[in-house]
């Protein structure tokens, strides 16, 4: 049964929830890199400064403690690489080769065509778009052949109904229910940076108890003698004056 105005425009707002959530996720990735690695600072200021200068011995190199703060800079590292890289894959751009997926779905097969008619970088330049809609026709080429390939349906769906091409063989509320899993994913994945101690670190500058709990926590678990609060106190209006 075809989908009516309403289902698909039900589908169409899940979808933009969807999209604009990625945004904010993206985004507070780079804001929490920048918190993580003002904590992994200060921590490193005080672990140099309160550590006596011991000669070097080759050969014997400590493990180092990867606290679960650093583990966050890493991650958020790997994915602006990521992000770097694709933006260098986007301009050094080669159409890929059609996917080959014989036991994909009659209905998956067709929404891929679709989406590449309209999302084709040879297609674009004939169609009234803006250059940020056209950016981000290219990505969703590049991510459509991807989930295609790798089967995943649900989010293959969720970029036919950015491009207004709909599947009329799936059930509207299965669709609605693929759509609202993704978007309460990433709404979780925000919800969990807001918890981090990276998160609650940078947002509550003002709040020097709070911080000075949070550092305290850290060098604790990284076995890093802790100095006086009057100390970290000090190193917090250094780090401020940056």
């Amino acid at each position: 049964m075809p989908l009516s105005k309403r289902q698909k425009r039900r589908l169409l707002e899940v979808s933009k929830m969807i999209e604009s959530s990625i945004v904010v996720k993206d985004d507070m990735e780079e804001i929490q890199l920048e918190y993580s690695q003002e904590i992994e600072k200060l921590v490193k200021l005080i672990a140099d400064r309160d550590k006596p200068e011991q000669p070097e011995v080759e050969g014997d190199v400590s493990p180092p403690v990867v606290t679960k703060t650093m583990k966050t800079v890493q991650i958020a590292r790997e994915k602006r690489k990521k992000k770097q890289r694709e933006q260098e894959a986007r301009n050094n751009y080669v159409p890929p080769s059609k996917p080959d997926v014989p036991d994909a779905p009659e209905w998956a097969k067709r929404l891929w065509k679709s989406i590449a008619k309209k999302c084709h970088p040879d297609r674009l330049s004939f169609q009234d778009l803006t250059a940020i809609q056209i950016a981000r026709r290219q990505i969703w080429f590049l991510e459509a052949k991807s989930l295609f390939e790798n089967r995943s349906w649900p989010k293959l769906i969720h970029i036919g109904v950015q491009v207004g091409e709909y599947v009329e063989e799936i059930n509207h509320r299965e669709q609605l229910t693929w759509l609202s899993d993704e978007y309460n994913a990433i709404s979780e994945k925000i919800t969990a940076m807001q918890d981090s101690l990276a998160w609650k670190w940078g947002t509550n500058w003002e709040d020097v108890n709070l911080r000075i709990n949070i550092i305290t926590a850290v060098l604790n678990h990284q076995g890093v003698q802790v100095p006086p609060r009057e100390r970290i106190i000090q190193l917090l209006a250094e780090i401020e004056l940056d």
